[in-house]
């Protein structure tokens, strides 16, 4: 029997597909940006951590889409939310 012991763990994690992020990374980065920060993971001592943003979604990346300075006006204006969760 082997016994496998985790050293370290990488602190971040990726909750979406890596595929679109990589995809919109390259041809449409301001996309890419607003996919990283929605879907993007922190680890650290049990407890994982996001951004929550109080409005939609759609109507951030809709505006990444088209004219990015106005959807960082709009995340901004409405802010995100750091959100904990922790493991038991």
């Amino acid at each position: 029997m082997t016994v496998v012991n985790t050293r370290h763990v990488y602190p971040l994690g990726y909750g979406g597909s890596i595929i679109l992020l990589i995809f919109f990374a390259i041809c449409w980065p301001p996309l890419g940006v607003f996919l990283f920060v929605k879907n993007v993971r922190y680890r650290k001592d049990g407890s994982t951590f996001y951004l929550r943003y109080r409005g939609s979604w759609f109507w951030v990346i809709l505006w990444a889409i088209f004219f990015f300075p106005v959807s960082v006006i709009l995340m901004a204006i409405r802010g995100a939310d750091v959100v904990e969760e922790i493991r038991h």
